[in-house]
């Protein structure tokens, strides 16, 4: 792992391989790690960096007594685009897709290619009037609540059986559980930011990178609404369902979300 500075937090980003780059951003509560089998399959022909976000893996946590703002995270990916010369491909799923999407509108014409597995940009949701934006309010107070008391396990819970479903929840090992629970805090700080972001459809517009977007076919319906607007909005994209697949098809369905990511990089490169 390589080290940068991003608003005076020492962040952490793999750089494997070499030819044409990716960048590629993590979900909430995870790491580099997540695109793991993805990066192995990439680097024999790409050259792949991929940061961990504020607070998570090997990078150092947000400020206790600084507000978030969204805009920390969409840095660190700024700056480790600017570790390379020319253009860029970007992938990302979830809160780094969401990211990846704001980058893309800084970046401009460097992106090459933009890859978005299911971005949590639910904040269009409440712009566009859509009733999915319920669901994500709920989804709020269930995770805001309990961080707000101290009951970080409790977010935890209701965080990732919201994404994963009550019963993988369940069967999860303790490990898994406790590493959550230590990251729910910023977790919180994402979800309050990113719901009010103020970035609208038409701004997204402007993207004219060739994107792939990608939904799992069994994924919650806030996820999925999301999706099919930027689908009618970004100028060059094209959806793809992964059947069977929830919201965390990194985790869940790599073969097949992989093979998505790699033919969708094959035709831009």
């Amino acid at each position: 792992m390589k080290r940068l500075t991003v608003s005076g937090i020492e962040i952490a980003y793999l750089d494997e391989g070499k030819g044409p780059a990716i960048v590629i951003g993590h979900c909430s509560s995870a790491s580099h790690k997540e695109w793991l089998p993805l990066i192995e399959t990439l680097k024999p022909d790409w050259r792949v960096l991929a940061p961990d976000f504020i607070g998570y893996g090997q990078s150092g946590p947000w400020p206790a007594e600084e507000p978030f703002s969204i805009d920390a995270d969409v840095d660190v990916l700024l700056a480790v685009a600017k570790k390379v010369k020319g253009p860029l491909c970007l992938v990302g799923h979830s809160y780094g897709a969401a990211l990846a999407l704001e980058a893309a509108r800084t970046l401009g014409p460097r992106v090459k290619s933009l890859t978005l597995v299911e971005p949590v940009s639910f904040h269009l949701l409440r712009q566009e009037g859509r009733p999915e934006w319920a669901e994500v309010e709920t989804l709020g107070r269930a995770v805001l609540g309990p961080v707000a008391k101290g009951d970080d396990r409790a977010a935890a819970k209701a965080f990732m059986t919201y994404w994963l479903g009550r019963w993988r929840w369940w069967l999860s090992p303790e490990r898994f559980k406790s590493a959550i629970a230590a990251t729910i805090p910023k977790v919180a700080l994402e979800f309050a930011i990113a719901i009010d972001a103020p970035t609208t459809l038409q701004d997204y517009a402007e993207i004219a990178a060739p994107t792939l977007l990608i939904a799992g076919g069994s994924t919650r319906a806030p996820t999925r609404a999301v999706v099919d607007l930027l689908a009618g909005t970004l100028p060059n994209a094209k959806l793809a369902i992964l059947k069977g697949a929830g919201h965390m098809s990194p985790l869940t369905h790599p073969a097949e979300l992989n093979r998505l990511i790699l033919d969708h990089l094959a035709q831009q490169r």
